[in-house]
């Protein structure tokens, strides 16, 4: 069984649910707010709460988009498997950058933390606005595709 099967298949997995563009929107605004503190955690030197922010910032812009396309999940690993399979943009393996940046900022402290975060802010600022023009431009007829999509992925 692959991945994204796997996926599907667990408790609290991915889950063909149905569109949701207000739910889609919350999370674009809890990226944007999450997104607006994290220039000043680092500057204040708080490294931890900025990466946690930064990771944060780039899951609610990717999960928004399924939210949008109707895809709900309880895993993180999951949500970023299916969007790499769905989008097929390279960009979206930042997320995995910011994933792993969180946990060693929050298990293994390191020197030089604030030049690294510095560029993920820029990074994960041109994922959210990546993200939300993605959401804000879907038409009924690319939910579609998307969910046919998906249909495919999971051997339908």
């Amino acid at each position: 069984m692959d991945r994204i099967n796997w996926c599907f298949s667990i408790r609290k997995g991915l889950k063909v649910v149905e569109p949701n563009e207000e739910i889609a929107l919350s999370y674009l605004g809890e990226a944007e707010k999450t997104l607006s503190k994290i220039k000043d955690l680092i500057e204040e030197n708080d490294f931890v709460w900025a990466s946690v922010r930064i990771y944060y910032c780039a899951y609610y812009s990717l999960y928004s988009f399924l939210q949008r396309i109707g895809v709900k999940s309880e895993n993180h690993d999951c949500s970023i498997e299916l969007v790499k399979e769905l989008l097929n943009k390279g960009f979206i393996g930042e997320i995995v950058s910011f994933k792993k940046g969180r946990i060693d900022s929050q298990y293994y402290l390191k020197t030089g933390q604030k030049e690294k975060l510095s560029g993920f802010y820029l990074k994960v600022k041109n994922f959210y606005l990546d993200f939300r023009e993605i959401v804000e431009s879907l038409t009924d007829e690319d939910i579609k595709d998307f969910r046919d999509k998906i249909d495919k992925l999971k051997g339908k």
